[in-house]
């Protein structure tokens, strides 16, 4: 029998009620521990307080500046990091969430399937880049 390591956690960070149940369920039915804050200053708050494998941050958030929330994630040393968008194909606001230190940008109304694999490639990147070469 395959031994499974302990769930990988997510914090989710969107002011969207209906974002956030989605994705929370979408999340730990695919096997993650999450946690979802309404917040930038409470998505702040949660990352100062606990550790996390992976944070999915939304593209607009009314109370801080994205710049704040990725500077902490750098302090942190924390990855991957991915932006949700409305669409990620507008690449402006794309590039300069790359740009900030973004690991990926994913649709947040994405079919849940894509969604998911989305997810785990990131997992599988992140991993395969903390693989000494």
């Amino acid at each position: 029998m395959l031994e499974m390591g302990p769930k990988k956690s997510i914090l989710v960070i969107d002011d969207d009620e209906s974002v956030l149940i989605h994705l929370e369920c979408l999340l730990e039915d695919s096997g993650y521990e999450t946690t979802a804050v309404w917040s930038g200053q409470e998505g702040l708050s949660m990352l100062k307080s606990r550790s996390f494998d992976m944070v999915l941050l939304d593209d607009y958030l009314r109370d801080i500046r994205h710049e704040e929330i990725f500077s902490e994630i750098r302090r942190l040393e924390l990855q991957p990091l991915i932006v949700l968008m409305e669409s990620p194909l507008a690449s402006g606001p794309a590039d300069h969430f790359l740009g900030l230190g973004g690991a990926a940008i994913v649709d947040k109304w994405a079919p849940c399937e894509q969604f998911a694999a989305e997810i785990r490639k990131c997992f599988e990147s992140a991993a395969l880049e903390a693989v000494p070469r």
